[in-house]
């Protein structure tokens, strides 16, 4: 089995949701499950927010650049602490890593890219969102070390389990 999991998904599917609900199901079993998913911010932006899975804990990732901007609103260093903080749970011992995505930021080397490594290295599963249109990228990334997964919550619960288990 694969230690490497995306759950490759289409526009409109509530991966976050799923995530959430896979690392809820393991952590009621004993599973020591870390990692992110994505939440609204405070100012209600689906996706500019992140939650802490072992704490609960919610953290922006956007910065506030002014109503007129139409530059990237992704906080570069709100995303490093965050990783570094993600980087101590892998140290401290995780039977499962959940990474809300491989996107965009990942696919062009930055975000939590780095941590996909790092888990790997580590031993610790991981488990993952793409979106369809990144799975060309999400493919050449993990070049054959990883499995995709259909968005369906059985089948990634399965998932789940047999490689927490291991």
């Amino acid at each position: 089995m694969a230690r490497l999991a995306a759950i490759l998904y289409p526009p409109g599917t509530d991966i976050d949701a799923l995530l959430g609900s896979v690392a809820r199901s393991l952590a009621a079993a004993g599973a020591r499950v870390g990692g992110v998913v994505q939440a609204r911010d405070a100012e209600g932006c689906q996706g500019m927010a992140v939650v802490d899975l072992r704490g609960g804990r919610a953290r922006s990732i956007a910065q506030n650049l002014g109503p007129l901007s139409t530059s990237c609103k992704l906080d570069t260093a709100a995303m490093a602490d965050i990783a570094g903080d993600l980087e101590r749970q892998i140290d401290a011992g995780l039977d499962l890593l959940i990474l809300s995505r491989f996107g965009k930021t990942e696919i062009e080397g930055n975000g939590f890219r780095s941590l996909f490594g790092r888990a790997l290295l580590s031993g610790t599963p991981l488990l993952t969102g793409v979106r369809n249109e990144n799975a060309d990228a999400w493919a050449a990334f993990h070049d054959g070390l990883g499995t995709d997964l259909p968005p369906d919550a059985a089948q990634v619960l399965a998932w789940a389990r047999g490689a927490v288990q291991r």
